[in-house]
């Protein structure tokens, strides 16, 4: 048992011996030295964030310490996106040197640590110069909040709602921002508004990575129309992904009241809901409401807005003299409809200053 312990140590000594011998000429071999020939001012460079789908550079100067000329035998990187340059003529005892490291971020946010081998003519000793860094998206946070992309233009909302305005104001001014997502210059032409939408693009060239915006000036003295309206905006550009860019506007049109003109139509409904009850699909009813003016002035009735292409509505006078009614004519086509119950609401805007919008609703159970 004392000799096969015994022989056991004797051959772990000749391994670890046989082992030093081995590793001590390789670690050697592929470490820097101070009395090597060549004497870099620095052995590693920090990138700190580099945007994605850039390259970057940065020179190693390093000294021919020895007593001979010499040139860079060998220089190679540990990774394809990491490219030495190096000259291969030969350097002077005590002239310098230089290594050019490009490095090249791919589209994907990480960290990188990278190696490049030194050979030079003068040894048969190794030489590592390190980089590192991280590739970042420096525009992430600025797509997340530009996240309606309309071609190359990222914006933030393609609405802008100038929610209530009066028929008297002349000029109403908003704001579509947006973002230049591209490597591309980006110019725009022109805007397709309504005569009562005016719109400019601050700036109207947007470089690569820039922040812009639409300005959008509503007009509601211009617009005829009563009630919600929406708009549509084209902005056209020399984006070849998408040239022309739909943008859109709303406003709610409500009638000014002067209060130094005399003004006294009144409106009354005798009802404002009625419920057509159950109804197959394919059936269209008809239900007639009736409006009059209990006021001292012609009540002018501006304007009837069903909220669904399904409702009609047939507005038999427009202008009703006091003490006069008119009929509001309902149709409703239950072609399409989704089975169950189904509320559509009819909104009646009119010169009436005390109630100038009023909602009437239609109800229907499709069977």
């Amino acid at each position: 048992m004392v000799g096969s312990i015994t022989l056991n140590l004797k051959i772990m000594i000749r391994t670890s011996f046989l082992l030093f011998f081995v590793c001590t000429p390789f670690l050697s071999y592929t470490q820097n030295h101070s009395d090597a020939s060549l004497n870099f001012e620095e052995d590693k460079f920090d990138f700190g964030n580099v945007k994605i789908n850039t390259k970057v550079s940065h020179i190693f100067y390093f000294t021919n310490t020895s007593k001979k000329p010499l040139r860079l035998k060998k220089v190679s990187a540990s990774c394809g996106c990491t490219t030495p340059l190096w000259d291969s003529t030969l350097i002077a005892p005590g002239s310098q040197g230089s290594i050019t490291v490009v490095f090249e971020c791919f589209p994907l946010e990480k960290i990188f640590s990278k190696t490049i081998t030194v050979e030079s003519s003068a040894e048969s000793t190794l030489y590592y110069i390190d980089i590192r860094g991280k590739c970042v998206d420096i525009y992430k946070a600025t797509k997340e909040k530009f996240s309606q992309p309309l071609g190359k233009l990222n914006f933030e909302s393609t609405h802008s709602n100038f929610d209530f305005l009066y028929n008297n104001s002349s000029l109403v001014q908003k704001q579509l921002q947006y973002f230049n997502a591209s490597d591309d210059t980006i110019v725009v032409y022109e805007f397709n508004t309504p005569s009562y939408i005016q719109c400019a693009s601050s700036p109207n060239i947007i470089l690569p990575h820039q922040l812009g915006s639409v300005i959008i000036n509503y007009n509601a003295s211009m617009n005829p129309d009563f009630g919600f309206k929406l708009d549509k905006i084209v902005m056209r550009t020399n984006d070849l992904e998408m040239p022309d860019k739909l943008l859109y506007a709303s406003a709610d049109i409500l009638e000014y009241f002067d209060s130094t003109i005399q003004n006294r139509g009144h409106i009354l409904l005798r009802e404002q809901d009625y419920d057509f009850g159950k109804i197959k699909v394919g059936d269209i009813k008809t239900h007639v409401f009736d409006i009059k003016n209990i006021g001292l002035d012609t009540l002018f009735i501006r304007r009837v807005r069903a909220s669904c292409g399904c409702t009609e509505s047939v507005l038999s006078l427009d202008k009703i003299a006091p003490g006069k009614s008119a009929s509001l004519k309902v149709i409703y086509n239950t072609a399409g409809a989704v089975r169950g119950d189904n509320h559509k609401l009819i909104t009646i805007i009119s010169s009436d200053r005390k109630q100038p919008v009023i909602i009437i609703g239609v109800h229907v159970s499709v069977d």
